[in-house]
């Protein structure tokens, strides 16, 4: 991977792509008014390009870039100040001063929906296994900004704890008993349509649930795992999930209590 800047007004951002060059440990290219075509047939690399409002990351052959906006996030976001309701809320009955494990976070949408119900009392650690993922959404959860003064929504973005790690190798790392609800969205084992992640299949590793991530969040949930498949996914019967029926929901959430 590389970082450059934006085409257009290169100048304004090229202090934070050297920043960020520096973080990620891999190369600056400067844009020289180049195309993104031009940049992949000199580097053949990913390309990650530093712009006014967003960090986009650009993969040749792949049409949609991934960048971070909260889209999912926000929309439920919405709902739930007006409905006080939640489906994952509910399935993981989260409750102020919990701790919650994210183990595949993915675009973040559950995990800051998690620290809404935490509040700030709670902690909330989203686990994303692939390095440029984790960054872009953490810086994403620390910079974006809305219009709309939403601030306990913006407040629970930035308190979302980021670590670019295996889930199973941070389990392992972790105490028994130490986290109030483990959650797992193995998204990627099934396509489904949503153009708010297409940019993200193209990086996200979507490794399924096994019996060793299983043993070790066991070991460590101190009240629940909570999964989110596909209907008529086997893992829930497979590890003794109780799902919570969602009518016409294109996927379920079930429960292991521990």
């Amino acid at each position: 991977m590389i970082v450059t800047t934006a085409r257009k007004q290169a100048h304004t951002f090229i202090a934070q792509a050297k920043k960020y060059a520096e973080t990620l440990a891999v190369p600056l290219v400067p844009r020289e008014d180049r195309s993104l075509q031009s940049l992949f047939e000199q580097v053949d690399s990913e390309v990650l390009v530093v712009g006014a409002e967003k960090l986009s990351l650009h993969k040749q052959g792949v049409h949609e870039p991934f960048f971070y906006h909260p889209n999912a996030a926000l929309v439920r976001y919405k709902q739930w100040r007006h409905t006080k309701r939640d489906p994952l809320i509910e399935a993981a009955d989260l409750r102020a001063g919990d701790s919650f494990l994210d183990g595949t976070l993915g675009m973040a949408a559950d995990a800051v929906m998690a620290q809404l119900a935490v509040g700030p009392k709670g902690r909330v650690i989203g686990v994303e296994a692939d390095p440029r993922v984790a960054f872009i959404v953490r810086e994403g959860l620390q910079s974006w900004t809305d219009g709309d003064h939403l601030d306990d929504f913006t407040k629970a973005m930035r308190t979302i704890e980021v670590v670019c790690a295996n889930s199973t190798s941070y389990l392992q790392q972790c105490p028994d008993r130490s986290i109030d609800v483990i959650y797992f969205d193995p998204m990627f084992q099934v396509a489904v349509a949503s153009p708010g992640i297409a940019g993200l299949r193209a990086f996200a590793h979507g490794a399924p649930l096994d019996d060793v991530m299983m043993t070790e969040a066991r070991r460590v949930a101190r009240r629940a795992i909570v999964l989110k498949d596909h209907r008529g996914s086997e893992q829930f019967a497979r590890y003794g999930y109780t799902i919570r029926r969602r009518l016409r929901a294109s996927f379920q959430y079930g429960v292991l209590k521990v």
